[in-house]
């Protein structure tokens, strides 16, 4: 409903209750979230494992290949202050077929701040004697779900490393193009992982090679030889480059937001200027590489106003930075647990934040200031 269709008291009510309280329960919600991510994500892979054991005894008594497995917002019952999600498999031809129940995500843990909202708005609307009702609060509150969902999707992706190399993930038999994706029944959803076997290593290097604005997001890279090719300038968020050979690579200036390199090759590679938040490099050797210039955030930004979470910290445990070149890098709230950092370059960065060991803090040099910024760990 445009404001030009409301009456007046519904226009005090959005100008005066809802949006400063939406905007209050969503500042909450991104706090608890930033500060308790690490038990969100046990409690989604315990969850994730037990809605995989239940798909894997379904294809046991018969049930073909998985090809989707959606983790579905119901309306019906959040109106019923049930903030569970439904887990649904698919075969490959997705909605075509009926889907499979298999489990529920309790998910209240995020969604109490949409419950207090809820609450809270119910009690501001007596003020506004006879012109607001409960059904009106309903309707108010229905059109306020997406960004409460989108934390839901976050965690998942947050999550999606572990996730992945969970037994119960791999026993799985799955469609050679498989998804995993959370929203409501019936509607577009956000993609959260996506497997592409059916596709060649030559297929999937050529959509690199062609790709066009965000044709490349999501897609699986794993296990390619990208050895010296230049991809400078590209879109390439929650690309999945896991296991893959990319010495000497050009991705200078990429959105390499959320994008997956863990146990890759990226020796002397060079990525400077790209935008690396949430990006996991976990494994990965990075000897030599060229990182100058390279952004990482947590926490909400202004300069990506399409992501309604904050972001969560780029990784790079147990990685080898071995001579790597950081310059001038803005890396907030990064892990380096466990990186071999011996000659790393950190000349000028900017690190708040940051997880490093105090063995690490004899590996390469850094300053005064940095030091400061840094969270030192046992």
């Amino acid at each position: 409903m445009s404001s030009e269709n409301m009456s007046p008291a519904f226009v005090r009510f959005h100008e005066k209750d809802v949006f400063p309280s939406l905007e209050e329960a969503l500042n909450d919600l991104e706090q608890d979230f930033q500060k308790n991510l690490h038990q969100m994500k046990q409690q989604h892979l315990k969850t994730f494992k037990s809605v995989c054991q239940n798909i894997a005894e379904y294809q046991d008594s018969g049930q073909g290949k998985v090809g989707f497995l959606i983790f579905h917002l119901l309306r019906t019952r959040i109106l019923r202050h049930d903030y569970t999600y439904v887990a649904m498999t698919y075969d490959k031809d997705w909605y075509l077929n009926e889907g499979v129940p298999v489990g529920e995500a309790d998910v209240s843990f995020i969604y109490k701040y949409y419950e207090e909202l809820w609450k809270k708005l119910e009690r501001e609307s007596k003020k506004y004697i006879g012109q607001i009702n409960g059904a009106d609060i309903e309707g108010i509150m229905l059109k306020l779900l997406n960004p409460f969902h989108q934390y839901v999707t976050e965690l998942m992706r947050c999550s999606l490393m572990d996730a992945l190399e969970t037994s119960e993930y791999k026993a799985l038999d799955r469609e050679k193009h498989f998804e995993i994706q959370t929203g409501e029944y019936f509607e577009l959803c956000d993609l959260v992982y996506m497997e592409e076997q059916e596709k060649d290593d030559e297929e999937r290097q050529s959509c690199l090679e062609q790709s066009q604005d965000q044709s490349c997001c999501f897609h699986d890279f794993r296990y390619l030889d990208l050895r010296g090719q230049s991809y400078s300038g590209r879109d390439l968020r929650y690309g999945d480059f896991r296991n893959s050979n990319m010495k000497e690579i050009h991705l200078r200036n990429c959105l390499l937001i959320g994008a997956r390199f863990k146990n890759s090759c990226l020796r002397e590679a060079s990525l400077m200027v790209s935008m690396i938040h949430d990006a996991c490099f976990e494994g990965a050797d990075l000897t030599r590489a060229k990182l100058q210039y390279c952004v990482a955030f947590t926490g909400k930004n202004k300069a990506n106003k399409w992501k309604n979470t904050g972001f969560t910290g780029v990784s790079f445990k147990n990685a080898i930075l071995t001579e790597a070149d950081l310059s001038g890098a803005t890396i907030m709230g990064g892990d380096f647990e466990g990186a071999d950092l011996r000659g790393a370059i950190f000349k000028d960065a900017v690190l708040y934040r940051s997880r490093f060991s105090k063995k690490q803090l004899e590996e390469c040099e850094f300053s005064q200031e940095q030091l400061e910024q840094m969270k030192i760990l046992p």
